[in-house]
């Protein structure tokens, strides 16, 4: 029951946003309310008479309307009404009148809520001119004389807003009290306020929270809705008997498990309002969300965070920096009582929403953890087409759909559970997740564009120069930059495969300024190239003969020297296939080529 503890604290802690309605902000929903779609508005005098209605544009249809703990669940034929905003069926005394098949206890049930209310202590003036108007059973008529509907002898016919027939239209109120800023009942906290207070004094059966450890009133149907609007999924449910889900240990499903109200009530608007804020991951039937009790304004975690544009050597210390300040939103360091919270819901049944991973840190733990993987997963990186390379983190979307592809639901699933405590917990990652990465990041045929394929090379460098860290050989030369001393047999291939591509790019492009458009033997050979690199070397080098002789014709060697260099460098007598570190050389001296490490001042030093 943690989660659920974690949940009603952060509520408390964000009270003071409760029932504040923001234009384009989601709501944090007071207790024992809901939202609804609403396709009518009636508004009222504060004696409770009719003056106008409207029907609601679709843009502002979300009403936040007070709830019972029978209505907020309510299904098929159930009789159980909202306290105030509700269906045409439920408000209309006339109703009967205009379609026969009504059932007149839906009504009655209403009007014998909304007059406790009412007439209760806590009742605004609002809800009592409600009260007064309806208890008059003309809605109906109001309506027809307003020029609403469309009736044919004296029936109401089908009609359809915002794609609901007009017996299912909900209405919601409005009332104008000279003196009173707030019109919108909906809107109105105050009204929210009297009907909290109000269902809460009606509360009478008592049991023991398993939250707090109290004998409270406790509730047995809890909240859905928790990822969007038409979630029908719920996190604390129970079947009826025939589930067999209890029965034949416990009797009733409150032995099981009882919750206080108050706590299910705070814990889910809690739930339900961070993930609509700032859902951090959310993937089909998945969503995942972080958040702190005292910072709620915690950035998404999983996100690309691109660094400045690098005026010299990038600095692991000013990246974490960076990524600290990105993820925690503010300068200021946590405080060592400082906790943050990372929940995943998806929906195992159709009904029915489980939580696949729950884990609560220290603030500046989970900071570090965080800083830690973005300076350790991160490579240079060019983030859009037509910019310059930046030290570059991938987002853990980018790293699953690599490694696991984007068809199988249940493989992105398995992968995203993986990674996440890589990321969050500081957690060592998976050698196969690297070597999957290797295997799609070594086919660049496989790929629309080089552009792309250069970025799948960032991810898999990304993901291997992290692998190399955790294991203690990443300071050893497998740095972002060109290692320019590395006796590793493999990076120094990747180095020639890369020299051999720019010497054909740059022969092709003599006098038209631009790479070619397709592809060169290096790229053609990849794949065989790191598995058979001395065999395949000496394909490739056959095939650039004709470019090697234009170029020394037009008095540029620097290509031939640096291959003639490299090729001094190797054992071309050792017939094993290279390690993954291959595509960091190949990399590394792709970005030099191409001046990602040249300082300001500095040439570039090719052609």
């Amino acid at each position: 029951m943690s989660w659920l503890n974690d949940l009603y604290l952060t509520y408390e802690a964000c009270k003071s946003e409760a029932g504040i309605v923001r234009d384009g902000q989601p709501l944090l929903l007071p207790i024992a309310h809901l939202t609804q779609n609403a396709q009518l508005e009636v508004v009222l005098d504060g004696e409770g008479n009719f003056v106008r209605a409207y029907r609601v544009d679709k843009e502002d249809a979300v009403t936040v309307i007070p709830t019972t703990e029978d209505s907020g669940s309510r299904a098929g034929s159930a009789v159980y009404p909202h306290p105030l905003a509700d269906k045409l069926e439920y408000i209309a005394g006339d109703y009967g009148e205009f379609v026969p098949s009504c059932k007149k206890e839906k009504q009655e049930a209403y009007m014998a809520q909304l007059e406790e209310w009412a007439l209760s202590e806590y009742s605004p003036p609002q809800v009592d001119s409600v009260y007064r108007y309806l208890k008059k059973g003309l809605l109906m008529h109001d309506l027809q004389a307003a020029g609403f509907f469309a009736f044919e002898g004296g029936k109401l016919i089908a009609e359809k807003q915002q794609g609901v027939a007009a017996e299912d239209w909900f209405v919601r109120f409005s009332v104008e009290i000279p003196g009173w800023e707030e019109s919108r009942l909906y809107c109105d906290t105050g009204v929210f306020e009297s009907y909290t207070k109000f269902y809460l004094s009606k509360q009478e059966k008592k049991e023991l929270c398993y939250v707090s450890g109290e004998t409270v009133p406790c509730s047995e149907k809890h909240p859905a809705k928790i990822r969007h609007t038409g979630d029908k999924a719920k996190l604390i449910s129970s079947n009826d008997k025939s589930g067999y889900t209890f029965r034949g240990r416990l009797r009733e499903s409150g032995q099981v498990a009882s919750v206080s109200y108050e706590i299910s009530q705070k814990a889910h608007n809690a739930l339900r309002w961070l993930i609509a804020k700032q859902a951090c991951l959310r993937v089909g039937e998945q969503v995942f969300v972080v958040w702190s009790a005292e910072n709620p304004k915690v950035e998404n975690p999983f996100a690309e965070f691109f660094g400045e544009e690098e005026k010299g050597a990038c600095t692991d210390e000013a990246y974490a920096a960076r990524v600290r300040k990105a993820v925690w939103g503010t300068d200021r360091e946590p405080e060592g009582n400082e906790s943050v919270m990372v929940m995943g819901v998806e929906a195992a049944t159709t009904g029915r929403l489980s939580i696949p991973f729950y884990q609560k840190y220290g603030a500046r733990q989970f900071l570090q953890n965080i800083a830690r993987w973005k300076t350790e997963a991160c490579w240079m990186a060019r983030p859009g087409k037509d910019r310059r390379a930046v030290v570059w983190s991938p987002s853990l979307l980018d790293i699953v759909k690599l490694t696991a592809g984007d068809k199988n639901d249940k493989l992105n699933k398995s992968m995203r559970e993986r990674l996440i405590p890589c990321v969050v917990e500081g957690r060592r990652l998976p050698y196969d997740v690297v070597l999957s990465a290797v295997k799609q990041a070594a086919n660049p045929m496989h790929y629309e564009s080089y552009w792309e394929w250069n970025r799948v090379v960032s991810i898999t460098c990304a993901l291997l120069r992290k692998w190399q860290i955790e294991r203690g050989n990443g300071e050893k030369g497998y740095r972002m930059e060109l290692n320019r001393n590395s006796e590793d047999r493999s990076y120094i291939f990747g180095q020639l495969l890369a020299t051999a591509e720019m010497l054909e790019r740059s022969a092709l492009s003599m006098g038209g300024g631009k790479d070619p458009v397709r592809n060169t033997a290096a790229e053609k050979y990849f794949v065989r190239f790191q598995r058979y690199p001395v065999e395949t070397w000496n394909t490739i080098r056959n095939q650039l003969h004709p470019y090697v002789l234009k170029l020394q014709a037009a008095g540029k060697p620097f290509y031939i020297n640096r291959m003639n260099e490299l090729t001094a460098r190797l054992e071309l007598t050792k017939r094993n296939k290279l390690e993954p570190v291959f595509l960091q050389g190949y990399s590394c001296q792709m970005m030099e080529y191409r001046g990602y490490f040249k300082k300001d001042g500095e040439e570039q030093g090719t052609e």
